[in-house]
């Protein structure tokens, strides 16, 4: 392992992990794992509450949580140029991402524990104050078929913005969800589909998705089409 990179690694996961530690109150301690992978550089961060938190190479067998990751990733979270949210975004759970994660030993894949990990996920890789999350196509990721910047997630919320160049399609025939939906379009010209109702879309307008409808949008124009999805309720 290169001296330098491994010493870069450690100052990032050392810088985030202290603003972790002030801007989140602990219930109990945490020990979360970090594999950089394919550096096969492994580093494990312990948080406590009214501790400084600690980095300390190897793995660690008390870890909640194992976020698997490269280098290059970590450096691009840390500097802002890509979200945590977006680095993890997937359109299946098995799906590969830069940003991945293990359960640690014991740990069960339940609701709860998936929305601790998110929390825990676009807190820890997100230093600024108030949080930031930059928008555009070089901070974007193809998830769903579109080019989306994942922003912010919340228990009953989550949010998103979208970039479509000509003869992309964000979601596929038939994609539902079970909780009330928002497409805002801000740039733009297309085509959606929201229930049973085929339409052109334009910027400046916003579209309700109820429960259960299906939603596609794509982009059939020269120029790129690019919106805001909202999500809230139960479930989302």
């Amino acid at each position: 392992m290169n001296q330098m990179l491994d010493s870069t690694n450690v100052a990032m996961l050392q810088a985030l992990a202290e603003h972790y530690a002030a801007a989140v109150t602990l219930e109990a301690a945490l020990v979360v794992q970090f594999d950089l992978a394919p550096e096969e550089d492994v580093w494990h961060v312990v948080l406590a509450e009214g501790q400084s938190p600690t980095v300390q190479a190897g793995p660690h067998a008390d870890a909640r949580f194992v976020i698997v990751l490269s280098a290059e990733t970590l450096a691009r979270l840390y500097t802002g140029d890509l979200a945590p949210l977006t680095a993890a975004g997937r359109a299946h759970i098995t799906d590969p991402a830069p940003l991945d994660f293990r359960l640690g030993a014991g740990v069960t894949l339940t609701p709860a524990v998936y929305a601790e990990l998110i929390a825990f996920v676009q807190r820890f890789f997100n230093a600024s104050e108030p949080r930031r999350i930059l928008l555009g196509a070089e901070h974007a990721r193809v998830v769903h078929g579109g080019h989306a910047v994942v922003m912010f997630y919340d228990p009953g919320f989550r949010s998103a913005w979208y970039l479509l160049h000509q003869g992309e399609r964000l979601n596929a025939p038939g994609d539902t969800n079970p909780y009330p939906q928002a497409f805002v379009f801000l740039s733009g010209e297309g085509r959606a589909k929201i229930g049973d109702h085929e339409i052109t879309v334009r910027a400046n307008e916003a579209y309700h998705i109820p429960p259960h409808t299906e939603h596609i949008v794509w982009n059939d124009r020269e120029e790129p089409l690019t919106l805001l999805f909202m999500a809230w309720g139960a479930g989302a």
